[in-house]
């Protein structure tokens, strides 16, 4: 079976210095600035992960049809359970969405940012023995929305087409959606077109993928496109249109990587002098303290900090 850093193996690229992380972002951006693209981030702490919803990771390799069936059903129940959802702003079904998501319901939703540092937080927030991965998905403009469409379109999406979520621009205004930049991606499920291959490791080799396969790694139809830091053209492939997928890996000491973004000691700094990004500026709110309280922590261990 082809795993997810087998479908990556030839788009990927390797980021070994908080410097080199930095040059990769600015040069993604800028590509993006040149085709009036727009551009969104995400981070995941395991380079070997899929591009993978939480509700996909349940469901496993499904098709459309049982993922609108399940989608539907837990639209249904979350009309009839959660009082919010039966008024403004949540009428539509992306903006209910929108709230389970953020409440850790289950659905086709994928949490993206568009701020490249807030990614780059999540790649290295944990699982310090592996290395982590950054994603930028590049829109154009009219991808990018700022209020949820009435019913469910994107069930009728074309196989290389995606939505860019902007819930603060929609009045769905979450303390932490705020503080991280977030946005929501939304499509139909990924197929084998475009033609995605992936590196067979038994037969050492590269092979096209089956639908189920694909499904696995992505469930969004994130088209993924070679990222070459050292190529032409900010390292994005000429003939590369929207939506573009790129991603590279992040081999660097997290710690450290943790440090220069929280602005931790007296050093020189990588990332930008007016970011600063720690647990309390990502979650600002009762859930996040209950995580990340040094204080919560220490009882948790039987120690009082005094």
């Amino acid at each position: 079976m082809i795993q997810p850093s087998d479908f990556y193996k030839s788009c990927d690229s390797v980021a070994k210095s908080l410097s080199e992380v930095k040059a990769n972002i600015d040069k993604i951006t800028q590509h993006a600035a040149n085709k009036g693209y727009q551009v969104f981030w995400r981070g995941q702490v395991n380079h070997e992960w899929g591009l993978v919803s939480s509700l996909m990771r349940r469901l496993g390799a499904v098709n459309d049809t049982t993922l609108n069936k399940v989608e539907d059903k837990i639209l249904n129940e979350a009309g009839d359970w959660v009082s919010e959802l039966r008024q403004a702003p949540y009428t539509e079904a992306l903006a209910k969405l929108v709230f389970l998501q953020h409440h850790g319901v289950p659905t086709r939703l994928l949490d993206f940012t568009s701020e490249a540092w807030m990614a780059v937080f999540f790649a290295v927030d944990g699982h310090d023995e592996v290395d982590g991965r950054l994603f930028a998905l590049l829109v154009d403009q009219a991808s990018v929305l700022a209020a949820p469409p009435a019913g469910t379109p994107w069930r009728t999406f074309g196989t290389n087409e995606v939505w860019v979520f902007n819930p603060i621009k929609a009045g769905l205004n979450f303390p932490r959606l705020q503080a991280q930049g977030g946005v929501l991606v939304v499509g139909r499920l990924p197929s084998t077109r475009p033609h995605r291959k992936g590196f067979d490791r038994l037969l050492e080799a590269e092979r096209s993928l089956l639908a189920a396969e694909v499904r696995r790694i992505l469930s969004i139809p994130f088209k993924l496109s070679r990222f070459d830091p050292a190529g032409p053209a900010n390292g994005v492939p000429s003939g590369a249109s929207t939506p573009i997928g790129l991603t590279f890996r992040i081999h660097v000491d997290k710690e450290s990587v943790r440090r220069d973004l929280a602005a931790v000691g007296r050093g020189n700094r990588t990332s930008p002098a007016a970011t600063k990004i720690t647990h309390r500026s990502v979650y600002p709110d009762a859930a996040g303290m209950l995580s990340h309280s040094k204080v919560l922590r220490g009882l948790d261990k039987g120690v009082l900090l005094i």
